[in-house]
Order: C-alpha cells, then sequence, then structure tokens
C-alpha cells in the first residue's frame, strides 16, 4: 500500500511539475508583427485609448492567441 501511494505521489510531483514548466514557457511576450496596408495598428492598449479619445472614434480591439 505505502508503496502505490508514493507512486501516485511521485506521479503527481511529475504532472504538476509540467504543467509549471510548460505555463512558463508559454508566458514569453509574444512580440507585435508590422502588418502592412493603410491601417496603422496601435499594438499598445493605453495608447490607444488615448488616440481614440483624442481623435473621437471608438477602438477595435483584437485579442490574438498565437505563437
Amino acid at each position: 500500500m505505502a508503496g502505490r501511494l508514493q507512486n501516485r505521489l511521485f506521479q503527481l510531483l511529475l504532472l504538476g511539475s509540467a504543467m509549471v514548466i510548460s505555463t512558463g514557457l508559454r508566458a514569453a511576450e509574444i512580440l507585435p508583427v508590422e502588418v502592412s496596408g493603410k491601417i496603422r495598428w496601435v499594438y499598445d492598449y493605453e495608447q490607444g485609448k488615448q488616440l481614440a479619445r483624442q481623435n473621437g472614434k471608438p477602438m477595435f480591439v483584437v485579442f490574438r492567441c498565437e505563437r
């Protein structure tokens, strides 16, 4: 019984370690990619809010999840 408990605890430790490591790897900052065209994209949220207020225009916000 004690052997099975130790084995299970070891498996949980390995799983937890893998989750922490993979989360840390995905947390790296993704740099914006410049897009050519007529639209000047603003990648900073605060700067975008300021520009929208200055111009009296709404914001178009895109949430991206990509690597």
